[in-house]
């Protein structure tokens, strides 16, 4: 069952994300819980070893690593689904979309994730890592890439509080997420980057995101 975002206090309220399109009646997939990691690499070492991975190997990642990477991205981490990325006013804007192709225990599809039950939902089904690349001006790590995670804004929620200036703090919360993907991946000695060179009407049509969301950034990860 999927659990209720948490409540801060009684003057803020979270709102629910928008429906996505859907082709299927698929129920949520539980993701495994990432583990508290002690003794592990030093952010120190993360920092002076990130590098951007243009090239991945074929080996698919477990649902534990693709787990643990979506929760560094966007995981909550206190009251009121505060998460791991700050976000302006913590109305937190940005989306994310998983399309996995190579994930041990996912079919490949286009995904939607809750960060607050730390769950997947099927979309649609199929491989459009090709199609994919071609919107993302044809860089060829997107058709190589386990999963790519799609980060879209979703202005509404920011733009009650910040008029204007909302699709600027939500690119600019996008960049952290992508800091903290990044970083994580190399933690976990796997190969990650992150694009900003994408087509977003081209992403909205070939994914079918919801109209009134901007796709902003792609994170890709997999086996180096």
């Amino acid at each position: 069952m999927k659990r209720p975002p948490l409540i801060a206090s009684v003057s803020r309220v979270i709102l629910p994300s928008p429906p996505s399109v859907r082709d299927l009646a698929a129920d949520p997939i539980t993701l495994p819980v990432p583990p508290a990691v002690h003794g592990g690499p030093t952010l120190d070492h993360c920092l002076r070893n990130r590098r951007s991975s243009r090239s991945f190997l074929p080996s698919p990642l477990t649902l534990a690593e693709t787990s643990q990477l979506l929760w560094a991205a966007q995981g909550c981490t206190g009251l009121g689904g505060l998460r791991t990325a700050p976000s302006a006013g913590a109305i937190y804007p940005v989306r994310a979309y998983l399309l996995a192709t190579a994930v041990d225990g996912l079919t490949p599809g286009f995904y939607s994730y809750d960060a607050d039950a730390g769950s997947l939902l099927l979309l649609r089904k199929g491989d459009r890592r090709k199609s994919l690349a071609r919107a993302a001006a044809g860089q060829s790590c997107v058709e190589e890439c386990a999963f790519a995670l799609l980060l879209t804004g979703w202005y509404k929620r920011a733009g009650r509080e910040f008029g204007d200036a909302a699709p600027r703090l939500a690119a600019m919360e996008c960049g952290h997420i992508g800091q903290n993907f990044c970083l994580q991946a190399t933690a976990m000695g796997l190969g990650a980057i992150g694009l900003g060179r994408l087509d977003p009407e081209a992403v909205r049509l070939l994914l079918r995101v919801p109209d009134d969301e901007e796709p902003l950034y792609l994170l890709l990860a997999g086996r180096i």
